[in-house]
């Protein structure tokens, strides 16, 4: 009885030991991960002069990213990232009163860009309102990143790229 109550301690030891070394092998970081980066408060010029402050933060346990845009000249807009499977998906709260929905297609490798494409909106008053079609995010290094949003509206796509700087507490 004492042999088979050590061989079984053994056993599920020697279990752990594997299953903790084969959980513990590098991978490469999820899209998620390189997005969670960027955790922090920056700052961008605005086209009137002013400037824009972008705060990202962790919410939900760590499942989503917050993203809270705020200039003198407009109101404040809100964009939740999160992981869905090997893509990435973002709803963006606009100002404009509609909800685009984007995602990306499959995140292979460490990406620094990462594209957003519409899958769909809600509250758009019709097909030619205003609205965001498209989000390129490019992370250059951890103090600078580059939003390239698409608004479109009537049919025609306007870009707006905004350089974002890391502020230093």
């Amino acid at each position: 009885m004492r042999k088979a109550i050590y061989l079984l301690v053994f056993g599920i030891t020697a279990i752990g030991w594997f299953t903790g070394r084969a959980g513990s092998q590098g991978k490469p970081a999820s899209g998620f991960d390189r997005l969670k980066t960027l955790v922090g408060t920056w700052e961008a010029p605005t086209p009137q002069g002013g400037t824009m402050t972008n705060t990202i933060r962790l919410v939900s346990n760590g499942t989503a990213l917050e993203e809270t845009f705020q200039s003198k000249e407009d109101d404040q807009m809100v964009t939740l990232y999160t992981a869905d499977g090997n893509r990435l998906a973002m709803t963006h709260y606009c100002a404009a009163g509609n909800q685009p929905r984007m995602e990306t297609l499959a995140i292979t490798g460490d990406q620094k860009e990462f594209e957003f494409s519409l899958a769909g909106i809600t509250n758009l008053m019709n097909p030619n309102s205003g609205h965001m079609r498209r989000l390129v995010i490019q992370i250059a290094d951890q103090d600078h990143f580059t939003e390239q949003w698409t608004w479109r509206e009537n049919g025609k796509d306007r870009v707006t790229t905004i350089h974002f700087r890391r502020t230093k507490s």
